[in-house]
């Protein structure tokens, strides 16, 4: 997914950014297992406003912690954790 107007938080393992393909803000959880990998969950303008505040690296950490069961979830970039909700997104990635 080709994000514009990116802002990564090093820190935190996220960035956000706006996807004009499908026309959505977004938070990228970076899942940093044994392989790394990132997980994409919608998220709205003001959410994306609040780079760089407490309160949207909390939004991260949820995000994080439900992984694929979030209702934000998008797609993820292994692609065992897709499921057929997936597939339009993944073709644009």
């Amino acid at each position: 997914m080709k994000l514009e107007n990116e802002k990564v938080n090093r820190n935190k393992y996220y960035f956000v950014g706006y996807s004009p393909e499908s026309d959505k803000y977004v938070l990228a959880c970076t899942i940093t297992r044994i392989a790394w990998y990132n997980r994409y969950y919608e998220i709205s303008k003001e959410e994306y406003d609040l780079f760089g505040s407490a309160e949207l690296d909390e939004l991260a950490d949820t995000l994080y912690r439900q992984g694929t069961d979030s209702e934000r979830f998008l797609f993820s970039e292994k692609k065992e954790e897709n499921d057929q909700r997936q597939p339009e997104l993944l073709n644009r990635s």
